[in-house]
């Protein structure tokens, strides 16, 4: 009987295991198909810091995807749209930059090919403009993307 009892209690701690693994993997999977990790600002803080001669004076925010169902019934995203800050008190035009990273080191757009960027309309001191777009020539499925890099230029 002892030996039954353990056996039983093997599976009762696999199929917890197993449980938890499900959860676990679900959640990821849901975050990752949420776009509420990308509500924080981006800037160019980092770059200001290190040359005091480069200063962006706007920002990016709002990120937020835009998706579609692929061909294959697969959840891909095609863009991004957000929300660009003027910093300053003075008007000033931007263009930003979007490249997208996943699967496993491939880019969209691509190293060789032309990056995918939006130019502002001229923007008041210390004014917004929302819905801004950026489109990707492809699709890149939820599951696939590593990471989402963003370039503000001041023109």
């Amino acid at each position: 009987m002892v030996f039954g009892k353990t056996e039983e209690m093997d599976f009762q701690n696999l199929s917890t295991l197993s449980f938890i693994l499900v959860l676990v993997i679900a959640t990821s999977t849901i975050a990752l198909a949420d776009d509420s990790f990308l509500v924080e600002s981006f800037s160019n803080s980092e770059l200001t810091e290190n040359n005091p001669l480069f200063s962006v004076q706007g920002h990016i925010e709002d990120i937020s995807w835009v998706k579609n169902v692929s061909t294959d019934g697969v959840i891909e995203i095609t863009g991004i749209t957000f929300s660009i800050v003027n910093d300053d008190q003075f008007p000033h035009l931007f263009e930003i930059c979007a490249v997208i990273e996943g699967p496993s080191g491939n880019f969209t757009p691509s190293p060789d090919s032309d990056p995918s960027c939006t130019l502002s309309e001229a923007i008041g001191g210390n004014g917004m403009i929302r819905n801004q777009t950026i489109n990707f020539s492809n699709g890149i499925k939820v599951s696939d993307i590593k990471d989402l890099s963003i370039l503000i230029q001041e023109l």
